[in-house]
């Protein structure tokens, strides 16, 4: 397991920076192309269950084409769902240092506040 703690101005750069943070633990970014696009719509009961399921989205992505985004745009953001623009890379051994393969976002110690001027999300990602 590892955790993370993660901030932005706005809750679109929250999950913005979530992706960001999953994708830096599984490869080096800066190795990633920017070559592919993607749009990507994901949906839960609230904002704390839509970031589960946006970083498990991510990693099923992952599995299933091998796609990582280098670039992430949160282009609409509700309660209940989002809407993004991913533009990355293939995961390919030769050319990307995989660092460690993440299973799955989870539930245990989730929260998203915001404090001040910032938005917090803290969620533990299982190995």
């Amino acid at each position: 397991m590892v955790g993370l703690v993660i901030r932005g101005r706005t809750l679109e750069e929250v999950f913005a920076n979530a992706a960001d943070a999953l994708v830096d633990l599984t490869v080096d970014p800066a190795g990633l192309e920017e070559k592919i696009h993607k749009t990507d719509t994901v949906s839960a009961a609230d904002l704390e269950a839509l970031l589960v399921a946006w970083l498990n989205e991510l990693l099923y992505v992952l599995d299933a084409d091998g796609f990582l985004p280098r670039r992430v745009r949160i282009t609409n953001l509700s309660d209940t769902a989002l809407t993004a623009e991913l533009t990355g890379d293939t995961v390919d051994p030769d050319r990307h240092t995989v660092r460690r393969m993440v299973k799955a976002a989870t539930y245990h110690g989730l929260s998203l506040s915001r404090t001040n001027s910032l938005w917090e999300a803290r969620m533990i990602l299982d190995l």
